[in-house]
């Protein structure tokens, strides 16, 4: 049954009078030099309710700029729970304009009833009743509420659903309804099928996508295809996708193809240095390389094979290998290997091995359980030091082996060139370190040095990263990040344990990994102006916290970096160049030594 108070003649005018008023604009002549004015009176009784709603006086630029301000008050008013409001004349004297306006009572809601409605839908589109109990009966607020219940619905099954009101009743400035819900057939999915030249494995692309055969339809996941695949370098997407619904069945027709996304790249940075015991205007350049090689998707499982070699100085290298295979056996489940090399000039070398199970969520964000083994070893030792001193040098054979987990989540609009959204990076491990005696200071007979150690010891190391992207003016973002990490244990840290900061990674302006810290925070702001798909001019800010506690020292910093560069794509590959300085300790601000970095990267089947 529908009851209501509303007059014939008010839902005439409801109907008829906003295209009259168009009419009126037509006829009346424009002037754009002239200055309408409008003045705004109540119809009925509620003059000092209208004061409070709308302006009592405006100035236009136009007879047209009125009828759209008109417009535009009333549907804010019925938007607002005045669902009768209405202008009942208008009048036009030369440039001065007066507007009648009805605008009725403010409508409440006696009860929203649940009609028909499963419980369970109600209490996951967050509905309480008493939100529509003597509260403002308001049109957008119950329009997002239908909206919620058929975006529930559509993503869980039922795409052809309906949402409506029942048993409605209005009178005198109330209202009361029953809420419907026909959720029409279940529609599960059929089939996922791919056609076009890419190779990729179709449980790949189901596990990634979320889609699951024999699953529910959910038409969010597939409004999120194009996003999704535009994320892997290796797949396009060359249509949206197209569904067909057949009884209560869905087919998804995905069609995609390949993309270069194996590469080669380098990086090399020119780092003015100053030659001691000569002139501060006299410079050597120390030339550092990165040299990068990735292989992605070659046996069509989605599987990644990454190679890296970084000379950071003189007898200096670096050398990681990855390897990662998502989607084992059809299940959310990958697998995760890494191995790193760092030998130090003469001093130390390091070697770490990490092997991870890794539970793989939609899109490609995860949460992986990891082993992680390490050990730094001597390579030589200042044997006319130890005589002297009488101490363990700073560095000592390590061995730390730990367990762990790590979270990877990334919700970015693009995750190569982002210009909106966030993402964040966890990575925490327990475990125990130990000490090994140096055969060379045992054999100098210095073994009970270690005496005044404890050779077993618990460690945790900590660290991780979030960042995010806010888009500004047409065709740029502004980027914050913050990265931070931290050792904890019972015995101190000794050199060769430390986290390596610097370089064209984290904190630039410096040396790479020239900066050891036991915790640091770099906190980063960076303005990005998008050029294209995957090229922006940048200018940075970097500046960080930096803790180095060892058993030799206690040392904190607040260094901090500045500069820009340009990243472009041409139809041979990435280039990129950097600039930037930095300042650290009590070092003065020297702009005679930038850090440069050229960089290219070269995209192969």
């Amino acid at each position: 049954m529908f009851k209501t108070s509303l007059s014939i003649k008010r839902l005439v005018l409801h109907l008829f009078f906003l295209p009259f008023l168009w009419i009126i604009c037509l006829v009346l002549p424009i002037s754009v030099k002239a200055q309408y004015q409008l003045i705004l009176n109540a119809s009925d009784s509620d003059v000092e309710m209208l004061d409070e709603v709308l302006p009592r006086e405006r100035k236009f630029k136009d007879s047209l700029s009125i009828i759209n301000f008109l417009s535009g008050q009333l549907t804010q008013l019925h938007r607002n729970a005045f669902l009768e409001a209405s202008v009942d004349s208008l009048t036009f004297i030369d440039s001065l304009a007066t507007a009648h306006f009805y605008l009725g009572p403010e409508y409440e809601w006696i009860e929203l009833e649940n009609g028909n409605v499963p419980v369970y839908i109600l209490d996951a589109i967050a509905y309480r009743e008493r939100l529509y109990r003597k509260k403002p009966l308001r049109i957008d607020q119950l329009s997002d509420l239908q909206e919620r219940l058929l975006e529930y619905a559509e993503n869980h099954g039922y795409p052809f659903a309906k949402v409506g009101l029942d048993s409605i009743w209005i009178s005198d400035g109330k209202g009361r309804a029953q809420l419907k819900l026909d959720l029409g057939p279940l529609i599960l999915v059929k089939k996922i099928r791919i056609e076009g030249n890419a190779q990729i494995s179709n449980d790949y692309i189901q596990q990634y996508l979320g889609f699951s055969v024999g699953a529910p339809y959910g038409n969010g996941k597939v409004l999120r295809v194009r996003n999704r695949i535009q994320e892997l370098p290796f797949l396009k997407l060359d249509k949206d996708p197209i569904v067909t619904f057949i009884g209560d069945q869905a087919e998804i027709l995905l069609l995609l193809s390949k993309k270069k996304a194996s590469r080669f790249d380098f990086v090399i940075g020119v780092l003015p240095q100053n030659v001691a015991g000569q002139q501060m205007n006299n410079r050597n350049f120390l030339v550092t390389g990165t040299f990068n090689g990735e292989l992605q998707n070659q046996f069509g499982l989605g599987e990644r094979i990454y190679a890296s070699f970084e000379q950071l100085r003189p007898e200096t290298q670096e050398l990681e290998l990855a390897f990662s295979y998502p989607y084992s056996f059809g299940l959310p489940i990958g697998a995760a290997i890494d191995f790193q090399l760092y030998k130090r000039d003469t001093s130390y070398l390091d070697l770490e091995s990490d092997i991870g199970l890794q539970y793989l969520f939609e899109g490609g964000n995860y949460l992986k359980a990891f082993w992680n083994n390490r050990s730094s070893t001597l390579l030589t030792v200042n044997e006319q030091r130890l005589e002297q001193q009488q101490q363990l040098p700073e560095n000592l054979d390590v061995r730390n082996a730990s367990f762990g987990l790590e979270y990877v989540f990334q919700q970015l609009d693009y995750r190569f060139n982002p210009r909106k959204g966030w993402g964040v990076f966890l990575r925490g491990g327990a475990g125990v370190k130990r000490i090994e005696k140096n055969n060379t200071i045992v054999e100098l007979g210095y073994e009970e040095l270690y005496d005044t150690l404890s050779l077993r010891s618990f460690q945790y190391r900590l660290n991780g990263k979030i960042e995010g992207y806010l888009p500004l003016f047409t065709s740029s973002t502004l980027m914050g990040q913050i990265d931070a990490g931290s050792i904890i244990g019972e015995q101190a840290v000794f050199f060769n344990e430390q986290f390596r900061l610097g370089g064209n990674r984290l904190l630039r302006g410096f040396d790479e990994e020239s900066i050891f810290a036991t915790s640091y925070a770099v906190g980063t702001l960076e303005y990005r102006l998008l050029i294209g798909q995957n090229s922006y001019l940048y200018t940075f800010a970097d500046y960080a916290w930096v803790q180095d506690k060892t058993v030799a020292k206690d040392v904190v910093d607040f260094p901090y970096g500045f500069g820009a560069g340009l990243t472009f794509e041409t139809g041979v590959g990435l280039f990129g160049v950097s600039l930037a300085y930095g300042k650290r300790l009590d070092n003065p601000l020297d702009f005679s030594t930038p850090k440069v970095h050229f960089g290219y990267v070269s995209l192969f089947n």
